[in-house]
């Protein structure tokens, strides 16, 4: 097997317009010995194809089909497949930094460090809400941390780290959620203010067209959710209640998608799983999105659209049309 430094994993889903920029932000990488893994997702536009043309040009790069669809299964497939010290991921609409791998790499290497990231950048321009996608870390995984820098694409970690907390079977448990358990499991952190990774905006609409057939997506990411506190908590219980947080969040956005789709069934039983959860009692719950969404949509979400189906279809048709 191939020596190298760093492997990147590129799941790649319908990118055709944008791969050939990504591919080509990772092959200049000043850094050395990388590897490319693509997952191709069962594209339907030429996205394999511009793929292959590149995996047959470079023999550092290395592409596979998906079997079994689905951006996590891509995921799980990449890592079985990375020969790297190092993992990185890279999505397939967006580019990096040339320095960003040597950047990192030097990082972890200097610091001894399981997991290095960066900040992020967004193109063609900034987005408000986007913003917040990044905190320095000084030691205290608190939620302010968590919930700035739980995307995947700016980091780089070790291989033997993933194998060692089990990231494979942490995906197929959790799914992004599973993202969490690279920040929780090491203390071997190290960063960098630089904005090295480059988020392309404007790909997936988070409009109320983008939820359009989506409530069993949606209400998958809630069933994963229920699993944090025992994968995760590890009988911390100010972590605990920030991870009942999350399962709380995850079922707000089922009602959501469930109201613009019309799914009154889904909707009432999820419903009835936040009166469950005493969701108003988790102190986190109203601090943390009024932090991410601001008051008064923090106060929709939490009274609006968990009044009832016929207040959430209002609501939800108003401000997601």
């Amino acid at each position: 097997m191939e020596n190298y430094d760093v492997s990147v994993i590129i799941p790649v889903y319908n990118a055709e317009k944008y791969l050939p920029e990504c591919i080509e932000s990772v092959l200049n990488q000043t850094k050395d010995r990388i590897q490319i893994v693509m997952v191709d997702d069962q594209s339907t536009d030429g996205s394999y194809e511009c793929a292959a043309r590149y995996a047959e040009k470079y023999p550092n790069i290395l592409l596979l089909k998906n079997p079994v669809k689905g951006v996590i299964n891509a995921r799980i497939l990449g890592l079985k497949n990375a020969s790297g010290k190092y993992i990185g991921w890279v999505d397939s609409d967006d580019f990096i930094d040339p320095g960003m791998y040597e950047k990192l790499f030097c990082l972890a290497e200097e610091n001894g460090a399981d997991l290095t990231y960066c900040n992020t950048s967004f193109y063609p321009k900034p987005v408000k809400g986007k913003s917040r996608w990044f905190k320095e870390y000084r030691g205290e995984k608190d939620w302010h941390f968590l919930e700035r820098n739980t995307q995947c694409t700016n980091k780089l970690f070790l291989r033997a780290y993933a194998e060692k907390i089990e990231l494979e079977r942490l995906y197929s448990v959790l799914d992004e959620y599973a993202n969490l358990a690279l920040l929780l499991k090491t203390d071997k952190i190290a960063y960098t203010c630089e904005e090295l990774y480059h988020y392309r905006v404007g790909i997936q609409s988070v409009s109320g067209g983008s939820f359009k057939g989506k409530t069993g997506r949606f209400v998958h990411f809630a069933e994963c959710s229920s699993r944090l506190v025992e994968e995760l908590s590890n009988g911390d219980k100010e972590l605990e209640e920030y991870l009942e947080y999350k399962s709380i969040y995850s079922r707000l956005q089922v009602l959501i998608v469930s109201s613009v789709n019309a799914d009154k069934e889904v909707y009432r039983k999820y419903r009835a799983e936040l009166k469950q959860m005493k969701f108003r009692k988790n102190r986190l719950a109203k601090t943390i999105l009024d932090a991410n969404h601001g008051k008064l949509k923090s106060f929709v979400l939490r009274n609006a659209v968990t009044a009832g189906y016929g207040a959430a279809r209002i609501v939800t048709g108003i401000v997601y049309r």
